[in-house]
């Protein structure tokens, strides 16, 4: 034989030996439940007893490769019978496994040790090297999907068409449309930064909605991605639940080592969790499968209550990106709310993201970042069909191409958009009308003093210009029988900073001793104080002023202000012959509000704030000046405000309103402070802000400080079977003092809070609720120096009312 063939075989034989070597063994399939055909998520799976493995994604899909030839994949999961497969030389198998006779321990044996609570020990040590925001900087895109869809009851039977009643064929059609296509659907693609851990900002780069052609909003995940097992109280859509990786989680949480499965060099320690029996807090249960390496969360199944009025289930996955950092990697949320059926059916929402193109070292700035955190691309609702197909995980489903192609039909013929429109304006409480908006919230309003107040109001929009704006407005209250009226026009000099120069006038009402602070909004439900108000000053105000955002999170505003108060308060003595008092004033004011890390998201056409964990500060300088036609007088004037909430793990949230001012000079009645009361013996509501026992005149004051105290136990003490209501605690105090007389006013109509004025409450909210509000019922004592004579006219009880949004 020639040598030279010789050498050719034996270079071929190496060649075929050395292919063999670098040879990569690949598997992949779906992993289903034999009964339901769903797909099963997390499942555990094993490559030739603990050489790798691997475990199946929210789809069910894995996809396994291997150095080495593969013969053998068992695959486990909680709640069902492993199988064990030998594996030949497919590279597609798909598994179904059956649910085993025993499900979840539902006994837990508390004698000796139990080893699932050293897992969690260190899992619980090694939080903070897998907190996300100790990543110093961060980048990714998603891919979001979310479908609203029904579920037929269990007991629903339709088998019998020939006795069907009109409630029942309502309830089939339903089903019948629901085996075609969901109830709605939308999906988005978004880019997220992130630096430290207060500077973020995602983008809406495209997105898609069933029945709307330029859609103004796109689905985020922003509450998945929000919740983190790693903290101590993480929020789930809303509501705050003790974690199972908490401090002390094993004195509260009964925890269960399921499954241990070897993989490589690594463990993965499967672990069941829910409350002990008779704990009473905001519990979760569900599955952790945490492994070894790093004694990281590889996967976190978690559930709410079953009591829960909204039922919340949430699936998270993640994976080791540039093998240093375990990352979220797919995010799964389900979301039911158990009182609402439609047709027989219980609607629910499914959110599905998928996180890629995870940076751990991009090159960001601060100066990358606003106040706007979230903000969707004016083009993002024409994206190309490219784009959607490089970052769906998978194609659309032939039921979800039904969803798109049926819905944007009705929506076209529907005229959906303009409908969404509409309702985007009515959010804003501005209606549109061509180049002029008609503001909402003037037309009509409820107060103790002016009855019901009817009016109009509208303002120029964007389509006349977006540097200025013009408008004005009228009202007519019934029960005092007096017109109010306005009018005001504002420049915007300089967009990035939001500078701007405005001036109105105005014939209207105001507080007489009242505070007005720059940039403070009242909240629905949360501050009805101005309309249990038994009487207002008649104002004629002229203003001008000058505002804008420095720093990032500084708002500021400087201006002045000439204005005639004509107060109606009973506590004067006019003299014979003549009416009420007039008070002339003039003042240039400086002020500002601080709130650190607030930002915003611009959706549906408008900037929303969005919830802050730091407290809000407020300061406003005012000084009464002798010029204006003002009566002359001269006094210097400070407020000041904090409010903030923080919450604990085992006492719930405490929320705090500090506020006080100071007066200095010859100031007149009307500019020094009432006590802050908001007891009104015609309205039994719970005003949320000021003393629930006060009369709102009872005292005035020209320094003063006030502090009120909320502490909200949710359901932490009381939560029977049928009685669980939310348990608040109120604590209010104040002190003020009057340093001159006031001589327009009788000198026995009026006193200062020297001494202090102390109440306190206990709220029971949520007595009676839905998934979106309640109502409750509350009791204020007044106590101390200022107490009423008689006991009982101390006391007062007040209904309340609560909103989940």
């Amino acid at each position: 034989m020639p040598i030279r063939f010789l050498y050719l075989v034996l270079l071929y034989l190496c060649l075929g030996a050395s292919t063999a070597l670098a040879q990569v063994y690949q598997v992949q399939g779906t992993v289903r439940d034999a009964n339901t055909r769903e797909r099963l998520p997390f499942v555990s799976i094993v490559v030739n007893n603990g050489e790798t493995g691997t475990t199946s994604n929210l789809n069910g899909q894995y996809q396994l490769q291997h150095n080495q030839p593969i013969t053998s994949l068992r695959f486990s999961y909680v709640g069902y019978t492993p199988q064990t497969i030998p594996v030949d030389s497919v590279s597609q198998l798909d598994i179904t496994l059956r649910p085993s006779a025993a499900q979840l321990r539902e006994v837990v044996i508390r004698s000796g040790i139990n080893p699932a609570h050293r897992i969690i020990r260190l899992a619980n040590q090694n939080r903070d090297r897998h907190r996300l925001d100790n990543i110093p900087a961060y980048t990714y895109r998603t891919y979001n999907k979310f479908i609203l869809t029904a579920n037929a009851p269990d007991d629903l039977d339709l088998s019998d068409t020939l006795r069907m009643t009109e409630e029942d064929s309502s309830a089939l059609r339903m089903r019948n449309l629901l085996a075609k296509q969901h109830l709605f659907m939308m999906e988005s693609i978004t880019d997220f930064a992130q630096l430290g851990s207060n500077l973020s900002k995602e983008t809406i780069l495209a997105t898609r909605v069933s029945g709307l052609r330029q859609p103004s909003f796109g689905v985020v995940a922003a509450e998945a991605r929000v919740f983190s097992v790693y903290d101590d109280m993480p929020v789930f859509f809303g509501k705050r639940y003790l974690s199972p990786l908490s401090n002390g989680s094993i004195r509260r949480y009964d925890f269960v080592l399921q499954e241990t499965a070897v993989v490589g060099a690594d463990t993965v320690f499967i672990i069941s969790y829910a409350p002990q029996p008779g704990k009473n807090f905001n519990g979760l249960k569900g599955l952790l499968y945490i492994n070894s390496d790093g004694w990281a969360v590889q996967n976190v199944v978690a559930e709410s209550h079953a009591d829960d009025k909204r039922g919340l289930k949430l699936q998270q996955q993640f994976v080791k990106v540039d093998g240093r950092q375990w990352f979220p990697s797919e995010l799964d949320v389900e979301i039911t709310v158990q009182q609402i059926y439609m047709r027989g059916h219980q609607p629910y929402g499914h959110i599905r993201t998928y996180i890629t193109n995870v940076n751990l070292e991009p090159p960001l700035q601060r100066s990358d970042f606003g106040v706007i955190a979230l903000e969707q691309r004016p083009d993002a609702w024409r994206q190309p069909e490219q784009l959607w197909q490089q970052s769906r995980p998978d194609s659309l489903s032939l039921k979800e191409q039904t969803t798109y192609q049926r819905l944007d039909s009705v929506g076209q013929a529907q005229k959906l958009d303009r409908t969404i429109r509409t309702m985007e304006y009515l959010m804003a409480k501005q209606l549109p009308v061509g180049p002029i908006s008609l503001d909402l919230n003037r037309l009509l309003k409820v107060s103790r003093f002016e009855g019901l107040r009817l009016g109009i109001g509208a303002h120029t929009n964007n389509l006349l210009s977006e540097r200025f704006t013009v408008g004005g407005y009228w009202g007519y209250g019934l029960r005092d029988k007096e017109h109010k009226y306005g009018a005001d026009a504002a420049v915007k000099l300089h967009k990035p900073s939001e500078l701007t120069l405005s001036a109105a006038y105005a014939e209207d009402v105001a507080e007489p001793g009242g505070r007005r602070l720059p940039f403070q909004e009242r909240a629905l439900l949360r501050d009805l104080r101005l309309a249990l108000l038994p009487n207002l000053d008649y104002t004629t105000q002229r203003s001008a002023g000058l505002s804008g955002r420095m720093l990032r999170y500084v708002q500021w505003q400087a201006g002045i202000r000439q204005e005639q108060r004509r107060p109606t308060l009973p506590l004067f003595t006019p003299e014979p012959g003549i009416g009420m008092p007039e008070f002339n004033l003039a003042e240039v004011t400086a002020g500002f509000r601080f709130a650190y890390g607030e930002q915003y998201m611009q959706l549906f056409n408008r900037m929303l704030p969005m919830p802050s964990r730091y407290p809000v500060l407020w300061f406003q300088y005012t000084q009464g000046i002798d010029a204006l036609e003002s009566d002359g007088y001269t006094y210097n004037k400070v407020d000041l405000r904090a409010e903030g909430a923080f919450r604990q793990r085992s006492l719930g949230e405490t929320s705090f309103v500090l506020a006080s001012g100071w007066v200095q000079g010859e100031a007149p009645f009307v500019s020094l402070y009432n006590g802050y009361g908001s007891y009104s013996s015609h309205y039994k509501v719970y005003a949320g802000e000021g003393f629930e026992t006060m009369r709102p005149y009872e005292f005035f004051s020209d320094r003063y400080v006030a502090l009120f105290l909320r502490q909200d136990l949710g359901k932490r003490l009381l939560n029977t079977k049928l009685f669980k209501p939310d348990l608040v605690l109120v604590q209010n105090m104040g002190f003020g003092d009057l340093r001159q007389p006031i001589p327009e006013l009788q000198p026995l109509a009026y006193a200062n809070m020297r001494k202090g004025f102390f109440e306190s409450g206990l709220m029971l909210n949520n007595v009676i609720s839905s998934a979106f509000s309640g109502v409750g019922v509350g009791a204020f004592y007044r106590y101390g120096p200022y107490a009423l004579p008689r006991g009982k006219d101390n006391l007062r009880i007040k209904l309340t009312a609560t909103l989940a949004f």
